[in-house]
């Protein structure tokens, strides 16, 4: 069983994964417990079973050296073999007990949260950065899996050796009970120090994710030639946040620094109370041996005490932030609420956006091909958002392909089909798809084709390669709308014309509706109905493509100044290189 979860096969979270993020942290230990309850529960008896064969060590240990005072020699050397393979046994199997439901808690978390991300508006997620929900989905829950797993494992071990050790001592000589109150009260102070430190815990966490999200947005900068000579400007914020890291580390630690001594402190303190008891009272040397023994015992929870106040603290600071995330992505947003409210009682063809401080809109009837054109930074990908948003919100598949889409480092075949299931003839009309967009060139073997890797953010291809590889993806896929942001933008005029012509003869588009943005002509001369957008207007023309070129002077103007526009920018670019 335990294979098949750490393989995945047959894979899936627990039901309860969900309101584990709904409670407290308290309701998230419990939750946690009564999922994995056989784990835990043989994870106790394992732990008690480690306390009883290492509590038999002490009396052990007094025989031996009453028996040598005696002159006698020892001779049960096997049962110290027993205890050894004992030991061992329990203590590795009470870890592996506690360990896994864990690891699956872990693993659990992230693709709840993975998931809901995925499904979510990205309206709600645009405050967070990149490295923020990295942050939060791997190092946050990674630090929670420590508590569940780690955390527990040691705070069980405290109590069990409590439990186990405790009644012993009090049989031998009660008095030797109150010698321990100092390791007690060193551990409580500890917690008590360790627990005042969770803001700065936090602060620290909020900290590192700007230091990731900096490390993203550089790694990210140097790939473009506008930013290759901002190494200075990527040092110095890098070194604020890594400073400001720092520092709420260090304010975080410094509790936890001068608190830790009070534990053997404390241990000390123990020992030499009870020997002082042990010699009032005229008990014999081995005596001594019993309670020194007995006291070292509990020295090994005891210390991990500091470690369990620690990851406490620490999974406290990082649930302030895995809930902080899970909120945000599940309150609907301002733009949501708009929208929706906006939509209430339109009219199934009809769908109202936001357009600077405009309500705009749009008319979209199906099974048609509509393009948005507009100067440069007008908002025409934010409509498109906007779109696909109702589109989903309305029940409908929607395949959205962005000005920069994402690649997977993976192969061709996983980026075209995204793990869905593959037969013959979706691997043939991928190809021939791949043929039109002029991406089968890239290997002469169809196979090896689909099984080459493109690599990080599909370094194999080039930018416009990824772009019409996406394309290629968004038809493979079940989508109702095709929702495309400027996709022929990096493409010559002659493989565009090419690409068109094809698309309409494979029918690609049958039974589909798409809706598009574009800068260029020969783009827009491939839609049914044109929309040119201002921010000043709103929709300042709208209607059927062919007549609005042809008649429309508002149109016919609008190409002119961007045909100037781009004649102006070739004589620039053609004064740099001389």
């Amino acid at each position: 069983m335990i294979n098949k979860y750490l393989l995945g096969e047959g894979f899936s979270p627990k039901k309860s994964t969900s309101r584990k993020l709904e409670g407290t942290m308290r309701q998230l230990i419990w939750l946690q417990i009564t999922d994995f309850k056989f784990y835990y529960l043989l994870g106790v008896v394992c732990l008690v079973m480690t306390h009883y064969i290492q509590s038999q060590l002490p009396a052990m240990a007094k025989n031996v050296a009453e028996m040598i005072g005696r002159g006698e020699s020892f001779k049960d050397y096997y049962l110290l073999f027993f205890f050894a393979a004992g030991i061992v046994l329990f203590r590795t199997m009470s870890r592996l007990l506690y360990f896994f439901p864990a690891r699956v808690f872990e693993r659990d978390i992230r693709l709840h949260l993975v998931k809901k991300i995925e499904q979510c508006p990205p309206f709600r997620y645009r405050k967070f950065k990149s490295g923020s929900i990295f942050q939060t989905i791997f190092s946050d829950v990674e630090q929670m899996r420590a508590m569940v797993g780690f955390a527990l494992l040691q705070l069980g071990n405290v109590i069990i050796a409590g439990l186990v050790l405790i009644p012993q001592i009090s049989n031998f000589n009660d008095r030797l009970l109150l010698p321990l109150l100092p390791m007690f009260f060193s551990s409580l102070i500890f917690t008590i120090i360790v627990a005042r430190t969770r803001k700065y815990s936090k602060a620290a966490l909020d900290a590192q994710s700007l230091v990731q999200n900096n490390i993203i947005e550089s790694y990210n900068g140097k790939e473009t030639i506008k930013n290759f000579h901002a190494e200075n400007s990527f040092v110095k914020n890098f070194n604020a946040f890594s400073f400001d890291e720092l520092i709420n580390f260090y304010k975080a630690g410094k509790g936890i620094a001068f608190s830790i001594p009070l534990i053997p402190l404390g241990v000390g303190t123990s020992l030499v109370w009870g020997a002082w008891i042990i010699s009032s009272e005229g008990m014999s040397a081995s005596s001594l041996i019993y309670f020194s023994g007995m006291t070292f015992l509990f020295l090994e929870p005891l210390a991990f005490i500091s470690w369990i106040g620690v990851v406490f603290v620490s999974s406290a600071a990082a649930w302030d932030r895995v809930k902080e995330l899970v909120e945000k992505i599940e309150e609907v947003s301002e733009t949501e609420l708009k929208l929706n409210d906006l939509n209430s009682n339109s009219r199934s063809d009809l769908s109202k956006v936001l357009y600077w401080d405009k309500i705009v809109d749009i008319k979209l009837e199906k099974q048609k091909r509509y393009v948005l054109i507009g100067p440069t930074g007008e908002g025409k990908t934010e409509i498109l958002n906007q779109l696909s948003y109702l589109f989903k919100n309305n029940g409908l598949k929607v395949g959205y392909v962005a000005q920069t889409p994402y690649v997977f480092d993976d192969t061709l075949e996983k980026n075209l089909f995204l793990g869905s299931k593959l037969s013959k003839e979706k691997k043939e009309h991928a190809y021939k798809l791949l043929e039109v967009f002029g991406l089968s060139d890239l290997e002469s073997n169809t196979e090896k084709l689909f099984k080459m890797p493109l690599g990080e953010n599909g370094k194999r291809l080039s930018g416009g390669q990824i772009k019409r590889m996406c394309l290629v993806r968004s038809l493979l896929l079940d989508n109702d709308i095709l929702v495309w942001d400027d996709p022929f933008s990096s493409v010559d005029l002659i493989l565009e014309k090419e690409i068109i012509f094809k698309l309409d003869s494979l029918e690609v588009f049958k039974d589909k509706t798409l809706v598009f943005s574009s800068h260029r002509l020969a783009s827009v001369k491939y839609s049914d109905q044109l929309i040119l957008l201002d921010r000043n207007y709103g929709i300042k023309a709208q209607g059927e493509t062919r007549s609005m070129l042809e008649s429309n002077l508002v149109i016919q103007k609008f190409f002119e100044e961007q045909k100037i526009e781009k004649q102006e920018e070739n004589k620039e670019i053609s004064g740099v290189l001389k």
